[in-house]
């Protein structure tokens, strides 16, 4: 006789219930959100100043300052507005 398929299916993909959520999405960027934005911004930076260095243009260089700046506070709230909801809406474990 076979064994049930049940057993080794659980184990390869876990199912979560609905009374136990895991987000590690939620979680990861809750952790690391932070830097995460910092380094993104950071790299958009530097990347318009090496395009601006590259084509000798001033206005590519202003303008990714400008938009790294913009990104850093987006991504900066979208953190902030993610930390609110894990804090208040999921659940503690």
């Amino acid at each position: 006789m076979t064994a049930p398929a049940a057993p080794v299916f659980s184990s390869l993909f876990r199912v979560h219930r609905m009374n136990n959520p895991s987000y590690p999405v939620v979680q990861f960027l809750v952790a690391r959100g932070r830097g995460l934005s910092y380094a993104f911004a950071l790299l958009l930076l530097l990347a318009s100043i090496a395009w601006a260095f590259f084509t000798g243009s001033v206005l590519i260089g202003v303008a990714g300052i400008i938009a790294s700046g913009v990104l850093l506070g987006l991504l900066l709230s979208y953190v902030e507005v993610l930390r609110i909801i894990a804090d208040t809406l999921l659940p503690k474990y």
